[in-house]
Order: structure tokens, then C-alpha cells, then sequence
């Protein structure tokens, strides 16, 4: 009897010792890669608006949900100093070539209007304002600004060019974000295959929502008015989708099933709709 209450014993003390499934499960934790560092030359006194990219902090791996702070600097390589909330002479950055578009609506950030997620930018299309009242010749400007990971697990990311607000855009070109939003388990996403060589089909589009928002999606998302996303019949939830409509383009992921309408391959939510700058049915090119 006693061996049989000491064996019950060794049980039980093994049985505590060995953590749960749940306490075992990995958990999602954002993290921020390692600097850009900045390059070893660049211009100066060039006549006029000028500026020269000059480093920037690690692109982030995010939670779904969750907000991060990101922070580039941009060189006044120029002959004229950038003054703040001075129009024709303050600098901002704007969303720019591919992602979203220029002057588009970035499903990463925004100021909450035009489709945009409201993470503090002065505008949809503004991702920061110089932050000192004035920068010289020969000055860098550190600009911040916020991003958010969208609801579905990928990889997206935002271009973004520095302006002189009213007057010009200045250099440099191809400056831009990645944010990989991780799945709910913290692990990262799988890549998606890209075809190769790129296809691009003519495709009719319209919009969906009215009397269904606050409804989930097929995807398990709830639709809103900001939710950047389309309806497809076929392609897996979170798949992202290239389209442009004339000068905007933009790359949002599959969050509901649609449309109902065979000749239609695409139902889009307001947010995407207004970011592209469609009516309420449209021809699209679809990249892919």
C-alpha cells in the first residue's frame, strides 16, 4: 500500500511539474530588426529643396493589432532651410511609388480618414511633419511616425518620399517600410508564391458593405468602413492583391468571401474602393 501511495505521489509531482499545452503554446511578440545605417556620402548645397536619405530604425514584425513607432532621417542636402508649418517651406513625408501610390491611403497608417487606420499622421497621405521648427542646410531631420499591422498575418509595407508641402517633392527616391505581421502564434507568415512573370488581367470590380457592416467577414474579420481588404470567390483569407485604377494602385489582402455576381472577380470594401478612387463598379487591373 505504500508503494502504490509513494507511485501516486511520483505522479502527481511529474504531472505538476510538466507545464500545460496552453502555458506551453508560443505567444505573439512583436520585435524591431536592427538599424539602417546611413550612407557614407551625401550630396550638399545643392540649389533649392533638396534632401538626401540618411538611415532609418529596423523594419518591425508585429502582432496583429499592434502599433509601432518608426523613425527615418532624411539630410538637408539642399541650399534652403525647411521651416515648419511655413506653407511652400515646410517638410513633410507623403505616401509615395508602389505602396500605396502617391498621395495614396496606406493601410499601415493614417490619420483615419480616406480608408486609413488612425495612427496620428497629419494626414491619410502624410506620414510625418518635420519635427523641429527649422532645419538647415547641412541638418538631418529625424521623422517619426506611427504604423499599425493589419488584421490578417503578411508582409506590407509603405513607400514614402520627403515634400516641401505646396512647392515640390524632393529626393530620395525608393525610400520604404515592411512590416510583417506575424500570425496569432507569434510565428511568421508564410510566403506567398509569386508568380513570375507578372500577369496583368483586366478585371471588373464593386464595392461592398452597406447593411453589413459590423458583420463578420469569412475571414473572421468585421467589416467596417476602414477595413482595406477584397472579397474573392477562390483565393485563401489574407492573400494580398495588387490592383491599380488609373494613377492609384494599391495592395490589400483577401478578407471575405465574393462576389455573388460570376462576371464581377472582386467585391471591394469602401476603404479600398475610395483609396483607388472607384466608382461604385470599375474596370481594375489586377497584378498577379
Amino acid at each position: 500500500m505504500g508503494r502504490v501511495r509513494s507511485l501516486l505521489f511520483v505522479i502527481a509531482l511529474i504531472a505538476a511539474l510538466i507545464p500545460t499545452y496552453a502555458s506551453r503554446a508560443a505567444t505573439c511578440a512583436s520585435s524591431v530588426g536592427p538599424g539602417i545605417a546611413p550612407p557614407a556620402r551625401v550630396p550638399s548645397g545643392v540649389p533649392g529643396f533638396h534632401a538626401s536619405w540618411y538611415g532609418q530604425s529596423g523594419y518591425m514584425s508585429l502582432c496583429m493589432g499592434t502599433k509601432a513607432t518608426a523613425t527615418v532621417a532624411f539630410y538637408n542636402s539642399g541650399s534652403r532651410g525647411w521651416v515648419r508649418e511655413r506653407m511652400s517651406e515646410a517638410a513633410y513625408l507623403g505616401t509615395w511609388m508602389p505602396e500605396p501610390g502617391q498621395d495614396a491611403a496606406s493601410i499601415l497608417g493614417g490619420d483615419g480618414t480616406m480608408g486609413s487606420p488612425a495612427t496620428g499622421w497629419p494626414r491619410y497621405n502624410r506620414l510625418a511633419a518635420q519635427p523641429s521648427a527649422y532645419v538647415g542646410p547641412n541638418q538631418i531631420a529625424w521623422f517619426q511616425f506611427q504604423v499599425v499591422a493589419p488584421p490578417v498575418p503578411g508582409t506590407f509595407r509603405v513607400a514614402l518620399r520627403p515634400l516641401i508641402e505646396g512647392a515640390q517633392w524632393m529626393e530620395d527616391f525608393g525610400v520604404f517600410w515592411v512590416v510583417t505581421v506575424l500570425n496569432a502564434d507569434g510565428t511568421p507568415p508564410a510566403p506567398l508564391p509569386q508568380p513570375s512573370p507578372l500577369v496583368t488581367t483586366t478585371v471588373l470590380a464593386s464595392y461592398y458593405g452597406p447593411g453589413l457592416y459590423g458583420n463578420r467577414t469569412a475571414c473572421g474579420l468585421t467589416l467596417t468602413t476602414t477595413l482595406q481588404g477584397v472579397a474573392h470567390r477562390t483565393l485563401p483569407c489574407g492573400t494580398l492583391v495588387h490592383l491599380r485604377y488609373g494613377a492609384n494602385e494599391v495592395t490589400v489582402p483577401v478578407v471575405d468571401r465574393g462576389p455573388t455576381i460570376l462576371s464581377r472577380e472582386f467585391d471591394l470594401t469602401y476603404a479600398t474602393k475610395i483609396t483607388l478612387g472607384c466608382p461604385d463598379m470599375c474596370t481594375l487591373t489586377w497584378i498577379h
